[in-house]
């Protein structure tokens, strides 16, 4: 049997799955409140350090691509042929001290560094996290331990909008506080390094959990290399449009957590320390329920045709945010701007639950780590960073507009959402990846006879 297949059964134990499951689920959790927290605090890093929307686009999207393109692939690489749980301590204690940075920083330049070290979270924990995951389960035990490790971004988000905005104000109350070796910091800069510094025991901890053994293809002759892994990539449409559909997705995701609280403030929906308990709050309900729901869309799907029948049903999760865009020119009051941001959270929240399923599912187990790592480059160097920074850059060309950043984040939020929901459909209609792999595997047989 293939180690790629899908239908095998999980024999790890309970206890052990769920240890494992929630302590990396906790540190993707971490990276959101790390990373999401900068989009609460814009507005007064704004105004400290004099710059555009444009360069906030960058500041949330450029800085973490920069650190993709340039160690995404590499990290991935070690992810396939090292020990992953230090690889995702090492990464969890990197980017809680980048974060802590943040708050240290006082110029744009510095800050743009000091966020492009934060995405090492990602870079690197995901791919070291989607690894060892599927080597402990398989076929709906393993969706179901990813749907619980994807909830970290709604658990993460909403906490830094909701910790965040109280950190901030109790802060504030102070004048800022001094902080040790570097005195007086404004109030935002030590929400960075309240957030920042709980890294380091979360490192700790992960660091404990034991290393899974590698599960072994029974073609022990498989090529392996990078190059290898590009073939089956690119050797299988249904992976490349769903690739390119997620890219889209990111987009429209990132679009939304980092501009809507401040479209919230400048239509005059609030403040910095009052729009974001509320945002907070409904990112998390909202989302946890939205993770729980998705688990719906795997009910009575046969293994053996489990990946093309769920991106078919996740492109009809997608369509639902068309009309809800249509609708966000009528959004006038708060109330409204807020069901607004819960519908967008809820239909995200149900596909991004299922976002590593097929590298899980149908690429070999020494392919993940490059696999994950193309995944995660492709989304964050394009997606994450394209989104925010073309709503940043469009905001400023309607300057004179009265309400230019939301018409900006209505437009390219709405683009990000029709092109997601015909490219995940497409690659739901073509063959499955396997088909690829097990012709590499036939073709490294006869190489070796």
């Amino acid at each position: 049997m293939n180690d790629h297949e899908p239908g095998r059964e999980s024999t790890v134990s309970t206890w052990r799955a769920v240890l494992v499951t929630a302590l990396l689920a906790l540190s993707f959790s971490f990276s959101f409140l790390d990373r999401q927290v900068l989009p609460l605090l814009l507005e007064p890093v704004r105004h400290t350090f004099a710059i555009s929307d444009t360069q906030i686009g960058l500041l949330q999207g450029l800085a973490f691509s920069t650190f993709y393109a340039c160690a995404g692939i590499p990290l991935g690489w070690m992810v396939d042929r090292f020990h992953r749980v230090r690889i995702a301590a090492a990464c969890v204690a990197a980017w809680g001290l980048a974060t802590a940075a943040c708050g240290l920083c006082s110029s744009f330049v510095q800050l743009l560094a000091a966020r492009t070290a934060t995405a090492v979270g990602e870079a690197g924990c995901s791919p070291a996290s989607w690894s060892i995951l599927s080597d402990l389960l398989t076929g709906r035990a393993l969706l179901r331990a990813t749907a619980v490790y994807n909830t970290g971004p709604y658990i993460g988000g909403g906490m830094a909008l909701i910790l965040g905005s109280i950190a901030l104000r109790y802060f504030t109350g102070l004048g800022g506080p001094a902080l040790p070796l570097f005195g007086h910091v404004a109030p935002w800069q030590a929400v960075f390094v309240v957030v920042g510094l709980p890294g380091l025991l979360l490192g700790g901890l992960i660091l404990m959990l034991r290393e899974p053994a590698r599960r072994v293809p029974e073609v022990q002759h498989t090529d392996i290399s990078t190059r290898a892994t590009l073939k089956v990539l690119l050797g299988s449409p249904q992976l490349m449009f769903y690739f390119a559909g997620f890219l889209f997705v990111t987009s429209g995701f990132y679009v939304l957590v980092t501009w809507f609280p401040s479209v919230m403030i400048r239509e005059g929906f609030g403040t910095v320390s009052t729009v974001g308990r509320p945002l907070g709050t409904v990112f998390l309900s909202v989302g946890l329920t939205g993770c729980l729901l998705s688990q719906l869309l795997v009910r009575k799907l046969d293994n053996r045709e489990l990946l093309g029948a769920l991106l078919r049903r996740l492109s009809i999760v997608l369509s639902i945010q068309i009309p809800i865009i249509a609708m966000f020119p009528m959004v006038g009051t708060a109330a409204s701007a807020y069901w607004f941001y819960g519908c967008e959270v809820a239909t995200f929240s149900i596909v991004t639950t299922f976002m590593s399923s097929p590298i899980q599912l149908a690429v070999p187990n020494r392919m993940r780590g490059r696999a994950t790592g193309l995944f995660l480059v492709s989304n964050n160097v394009l997606g994450a960073s394209l989104g925010p920074s073309a709503v940043g850059a469009l905001s400023d060309r309607l300057k004179g507009h009265p309400h230019g950043l939301a018409v900006a984040f209505a437009i390219v939020l709405a683009v990000s959402s029709i092109c997601s929901v015909i490219l995940i459909y497409l690659s739901s209609s073509r063959r499955s990846v396997a088909g690829a792999v097990d012709a590499l595997q036939t073709s490294a047989m006869h190489n070796n006879s």
